[in-house]
């Protein structure tokens, strides 16, 4: 599938801390410095914007957020699904670091399609076990490592299709060391993982 744009799609804001990686989160940040609610919520005002929308587009479901957290309901996450299953001709990845709980739904309530890609967050060593979870969706399958405050060493991407590195460069950028980012594209050349340089779980 050829795709000749990228952009978010909405449908759910708001999150919760859940590991150190989330400190930093200029989502966060932005929806405090505007006063606004940050707990989770479907926006269902853009709900149809992907059917609505007939050009090939990559969407970024979610993303500052989370559509897996707890306060959004199995029913609403099933809805969800629904349009990204009929809209064929675009392509939506779904990044969660709530990985058990798409696992589990994804075994039991959820269809994902071809157009669609499963993906996870690492953002050090302590969370490579993210990964693992993840295999346990049938669907295509990315790791975002990032953002990134910590060496993630030796890793198994036995089954992921593809991986990207963030980096914060919004904020108060925690250190990166090079040599973190060469390791893991080392690692996914040599396990012929393709490399996605786009950094899609953060916006500036």
């Amino acid at each position: 599938m050829t795709t000749i744009a990228t952009a978010p799609w909405s449908i759910v804001t708001g999150c919760e801390r859940l590991t150190p990686g989330c400190d930093n989160c200029p989502t966060y940040w932005k929806h405090l410095k505007e006063g606004k609610d940050y707990h989770p919520t479907v926006n269902w005002d853009v709900f149809n914007d992907p059917m609505n929308n007939l050009d090939p587009t990559t969407y970024f479901v979610a993303a500052g957020s989370d559509m897996f957290h707890e306060a959004i309901r199995m029913e609403e996450i099933q809805k969800i699904f629904e349009v990204m299953n009929e809209a064929y001709w675009h392509e939506f990845q779904i990044g969660t670091k709530r990985i058990e709980r798409m696992e589990i739904m994804s075994a039991r309530h959820l269809v994902w399609s071809d157009n669609m890609v499963a993906a996870t967050a690492v953002e050090s060593a302590k969370h490579k076990w993210r990964i693992d979870v993840l295999r346990g969706v049938d669907a295509r399958r990315m790791v975002s490592f990032g953002p990134l405050v910590g060496r993630v060493g030796e890793v198994d991407l036995a089954g992921i299709e593809s991986a990207g590195v963030v980096v914060e460069h919004w904020g108060k950028p925690r250190p990166v060391l090079p040599e973190w980012i060469e390791e893991i594209k080392s690692q996914c050349a040599d396990q012929g993982v393709i490399v996605n340089d786009q950094y899609w779980l953060c916006e500036d």
